[in-house]
């Protein structure tokens, strides 16, 4: 690493960190006098929920504003001069942010919206194959869960450039191992926080897109 961008490295985590961290999803619901999302459908505070819980308005405004969130700070540095080695961390700094957000005792979503945000910002066409994996599962099975899970799963090898230089040219940077640790560590953060849906995959008892939540 080279020490003269550490500062900068370490300003830029932290302001996408902190961009990462704003709960769009439950701000605009309790705007809207629909209460607190945390209390409603699943507890989450991303796009899904607040869809389900208070309209296609407003989810979909939350997930354009998770989005943005994470492609704003890591759009930025790259613009300013930080190496795409360090970039991929600031983009992890983004969504650990909307993970553990402060404002919510380190609470937070699943980090699908702002994983494609910041993942758009660092290389658009490498979110193509997990965007083209997701859309192709939701339509087939209508399960949101396993289209994040699955599209978590196969940025790995987009980042380490399995699909071609094209889609990831970073991997062939002479630190090219560092951003497939970043991104491997957001894809399986993701994929982590959708434990509870794969139980319930597995239980046949998940909700599908559209429909009417199940009981467990």
């Amino acid at each position: 690493m080279n020490q003269n961008n550490l500062p900068f490295f370490l300003l830029w985590s932290l302001i996408a960190f902190l961009a990462g961290s704003i709960p769009f999803g439950l701000i605009l619901v309790k705007m809207a006098g629909k209460g607190d999302i945390r209390k409603a459908g699943s507890g989450n505070i991303g796009a899904t929920n607040v869809l389900r819980a208070g309209g296609k308005l407003l989810g979909i405004s939350t997930l354009l504003l998770d989005v943005a969130k994470g492609y704003l700070p890591v759009f930025l540095a790259g613009h300013f001069g930080q190496p795409v080695h360090l970039l991929a961390f600031v983009a992890l700094a983004g969504v650990l942010g909307h993970m553990f957000t402060p404002w919510l005792k380190f609470k937070g979503g699943k980090g699908v919206a702002t994983a494609l945000g910041v993942a758009l910002a660092y290389h658009p066409m490498m979110v193509l194959p997990s965007l083209v994996t997701f859309i192709l599962l939701v339509a087939i099975f209508r399960y949101v869960s396993l289209g994040s899970i699955t599209a978590g799963l196969v940025l790995i090898p987009a980042a380490a450039g399995v699909f071609g230089s094209w889609f990831c040219p970073a991997a062939q940077e002479p630190y090219g191992v560092w951003p497939i640790v970043a991104w491997t560590i957001i894809a399986f953060l993701v994929i982590q926080r959708h434990h509870a849906n794969i139980k319930r995959l597995i239980a046949g008892t998940e909700s599908k897109f559209g429909g009417k939540p199940k009981n467990a």
